[in-house]
């Protein structure tokens, strides 16, 4: 294969978001927009998702492709501990390593790495496009040739510019009522700001989290040893819970009277 491959890494963020529809407006080329699911996203996520994708065919004939792991992510924290002292113990609740976890490592770079093979190119024949600001300029590998940052190198965008430029198109996720950054509604790695908002405005997803803490309180009871048995490390569900009734003053959102500007309604 010689001719090359682009694809763009979209992850639903205000950043991402804004660069892809950026690429497809200014005609940049683009052969896959891609969205690797870790199955434990926002269901408001997945109802964004399927706006954009609605809005990129219709505006620009592109749609989103996505990837999904080939476990999920119960099996995952099921699995068991396979080297070391912990040997043989229930792994638990994901641990995040420089930022990252276990899952985000397997649903999101692993998947992704499959997809490019899927393709049949090698990794000279492929650019990927990432969503980095000039903000964050310090994370961009600039010297990569199959790596490009258009925020960066073409459009000179700030995470903030990458905000008013969604609001003006119309094309926010509703999650930044709530949240300064997207991502898995199960990481572990969340502000306690961000812990108070996803149990106080996304119950399904809260209690998703809290079922499978309760099950893995229920392997540690039955004699089982649990690596990782709370999914906010020190912190148990059921104490936060505690935490933020008494800390809840039942008023709404800073954000809850601002008009979101999510109606795709501008191409």
């Amino acid at each position: 294969m010689s001719e090359i491959i682009y694809i763009a890494k979209l992850s639903g963020g205000k950043d991402s978001t804004a660069m892809v529809d950026l690429l497809l407006r200014n005609n940049y080329p683009l052969d896959y927009i891609l969205f690797c699911d870790t199955l434990a996203e926002f269901g408001a996520m997945y109802e964004y998702l399927d706006k954009l994708d609605a809005y990129f065919k219709k505006a620009y004939g592109k749609s989103i492709t996505r990837t999904k792991p080939k476990k999920t992510i119960k099996e995952a924290v099921f699995a068991r501990v396979s080297k070391g002292e912990h040997k043989g113990e229930i792994k638990g609740a994901f641990l995040p390593q420089m930022g990252y976890c276990d899952w985000r490592l397997y649903s999101k770079l692993h998947t992704e790495d499959d997809f490019i093979k899927s393709l049949g190119a090698s990794k000279s024949e492929i650019i990927t496009y990432l969503g980095i600001t000039i903000d964050e300029k310090h994370r961009a590998d600039l010297t990569n040739e199959n790596l490009a940052y258009p925020l960066i190198t073409d459009f000179k965008m700030s995470e903030r510019d990458c905000q008013e430029y969604l609001k003006s198109r119309e094309l926010e996720n509703p999650l930044y009522r709530h949240f300064t950054r997207t991502g898995c509604a199960f990481c572990p790695a969340q502000s306690m700001r961000a812990k108070f908002n996803l149990w106080k405005y996304y119950p399904d997803e809260w209690q998703k989290i809290k079922e499978l803490e309760n099950e893995l309180l229920a392997k540690e009871a039955q004699g089982e040893k649990i690596y990782n048995k709370y999914w906010f490390n020190k912190w148990s569900v059921a104490e936060l819970e505690k935490r933020f009734a008494a800390q809840d003053d039942g008023c709404g959102s800073l954000f809850d009277d601002e008009p979101l500007k999510d109606c795709f309604c501008k191409f």
